[in-house]
C-alpha cells in the first residue's frame, strides 16, 4: 500500500477504485474426497481381482489387469492425500468499480486478517503506508490446480 493505491504484483489499485473487499475461507471438501476414493477403490479392486481370476487362464492378462488396478488405487491414495494434506486457504477478494478483481491468498489467517485490516484503514486514511511480501503462484499450461469449496475463489497449485 503506496500512495493511495493498492499494489499487488505489478497490479495497481486505487483505493477509490475500490469497491468492495471480503475475506472467505476455502476449506478442502475432505469428506467428499475420502467418499470418491471408496468407491473409486471399490471399482479398483473389481479390476484388481479379475486380474486375479484371469491368472489362471493367461498370466500376461492377469498380471496386465493387477498392474493397472494397483496404478489406479496408487493414483486414487495419492489424490487422497493431496486433499487430506491441503490447507485451509483465506482469501482476501478485491472488487474495483469495474470489473477487474483480485485475490490475495494464504494458508496464515493471522497474515490476512491483519491486511484485510489494514486496507480497511487505508480506504478511511489514504495516507497509510505498509508492504507485505507474499509468496505467488505463476500457473502455467501444464500445472495441476485443485480448487476448494464452493463458489471458487483460490486456487493453489501443487
Amino acid at each position: 500500500m503506496s500512495k493511495g493505491a493498492l499494489w499487488v504484483g505489478s497490479d495497481t489499485y486505487p483505493l477509490r477504485n475500490i469497491a468492495r473487499t471480503s475475506m472467505k475461507q476455502l476449506v478442502p471438501d475432505r469428506a467428499k474426497a475420502k467418499t470418491e476414493f471408496v468407491k473409486k477403490l471399490v471399482l479398483h479392486l473389481v479390476l484388481v481381482f479379475a486380474g486375479l481370476g484371469f491368472m489362471s487362464a493367461s498370466t500376461f492378462v492377469g498380471l496386465l489387469l493387477l498392474a493397472v488396478g494397483a496404478g489406479l488405487i496408487a493414483r486414487s491414495f495419492h489424490r487422497l492425500q493431496q486433499v487430506l494434506n491441503a490447507p485451509t486457504l483465506y482469501v482476501l477478494e478485491i472488487t474495483t468499480s469495474g470489473s477487474p478483481q483480485t485475490a490475495l491468498t494464504s494458508d496464515d489467517q493471522g497474515l490476512m486478517d491483519k491486511v484485510f485490516q489494514q486496507v480497511m484503514e487505508a480506504m478511511d486514511n489514504p495516507e497509510i503506508q505498509f508492504r507485505y511480501e507474499m509468496p505467488t503462484y505463476n500457473i502455467s499450461s501444464g500445472d495441476n490446480i485443485y480448487q476448494f469449496g464452493d463458489n471458487n475463489t483460490g486456487k493453489v497449485t501443487r
